[in-house]
């Protein structure tokens, strides 16, 4: 079995680097997979070591453009000997319709977000012809238009990466050994919880006045967000990290929870399971598909509503145990997450598994 992953986005976030996590877990399992993906950006650059990746599809969305990265994966099928072309968001999904058509290869697809699983013609269409349909959150399994055969996989760990061994970068800040640091990471962007956070936070200093707040990323709403916690008189405490990749592990390390209080643009919500790789437990807001990943941890985890105060109060408790108590249960229930348990659920899903 041999598989192209395709992956229409020109950057690390959303889709891309879940569907890469794949296609790592599926090589390191023995299996021949590849990773189509935008060129011409940062991630080719990030990317080029790799030889399973190729920048094949065209970073325009016309119709040339379409016809030209469908005669690339065409080329790619015959070249590589491929099996199943395996979409991640709607454009890769009509380029593998089209590019299979009058072959013996198959199409599998995963939704990454809830908007995606739309019940018009068009996309009743694209999952009517695919073999092996894919969520990346639980919650959408009750999706009507997936006619009751999707498949659950979450985004793979990587825990070489993402485990609670090695260095952090409380140095780095400047940041005591004993004082309790929250974490919180996202672009920084309207409608993705950081308000939510700073309030949940200014209660949680109340309690622990030498609590830091790190967040972790970069985006255009920084400013409101600089201007808010001044006047939530915690700005003192909270530390602009900016945005990380290849020490994201040290700055989650560094940490003794993290919040979460909205979605990303892919609804899979990565950044619970890399938490809890580094073991770090994981106060969130009752956010679709947290549970799902959560596990037996739900419970004195998630917040019973999404208010901060409701949270605020399951970062206390949280923090006030000691880390060797609340690193083993995150670190146990990443372990359903890593490559081997996500390729295992990928070869089962696939129409030829």
């Amino acid at each position: 079995m041999k598989i192209l992953h395709l992956a229409a986005g020109n950057r690390w976030t959303g889709a891309a680097a879940p569907a890469f996590a794949e296609v790592e877990a599926l090589r390191a399992a023995g299996v021949e997979a590849h990773f189509a993906y935008v060129g011409g950006y940062k991630l080719e650059a990030k990317l080029a070591a790799h030889s399973f990746a190729h920048p094949i599809i065209d970073r325009a969305q016309n119709p040339v453009s379409f016809l030209r990265t469908v005669k690339a994966i065409r080329k790619r099928i015959s070249e590589l000997g491929i099996d199943i072309l395996h979409a991640h968001l709607t454009w890769d999904h009509l380029l593998a319709r089209v590019a299979a058509r009058g072959s013996r290869v198959a199409v599998a697809r995963t939704f990454h977000s809830r908007r995606t699983l739309r019940t018009d013609p068009f996309t009743s269409w694209l999952v009517k012809g695919t073999g092996s349909l894919f969520v990346i959150n639980e919650t959408f399994l009750d999706s009507p238009v997936l006619r009751g055969r999707g498949v659950f996989t979450p985004p793979p760990l990587d825990s070489r990466l993402f485990n609670p061994t090695g260095p952090n970068v409380r140095s780095a800040y400047s940041i005591d050994a004993s004082t309790k640091v929250i974490a919180v990471i996202g672009k920084l962007s309207a409608g993705r919880g950081f308000e939510a956070a700073l309030h949940a936070f200014a209660l949680v200093h109340e309690v622990n006045a030498a609590a830091k707040l790190m967040i972790i990323g970069h985006g255009e709403h920084r400013p409101a967000l600089e201007k808010l916690a001044a006047e939530l008189s915690i700005d003192s405490h909270v530390i602009w990290a900016g945005y990380h990749e290849d020490d994201l592990p040290e700055h989650y390390r560094a940490a003794d929870a993290l919040l979460f209080t909205a979605a990303g643009s892919d609804e899979g919500h990565r950044a619970v399971l890399e938490a809890l790789g580094c073991g770090l437990p994981v106060a969130s807001y009752p956010i679709p598909g947290i549970d799902s990943l959560l596990g037996p941890l739900a419970g004195q985890w998630m917040a019973g509503e999404s208010t901060p105060e409701a949270l605020a109060a399951v970062v206390v408790k949280a923090i006030a145990r000691a880390p060797e108590k609340n690193r083993p249960a995150a670190v146990a229930r990443s372990a359903q997450f890593t490559f081997d348990r996500a390729a295992r659920r990928l070869i089962d899903g696939y129409p030829f598994g």
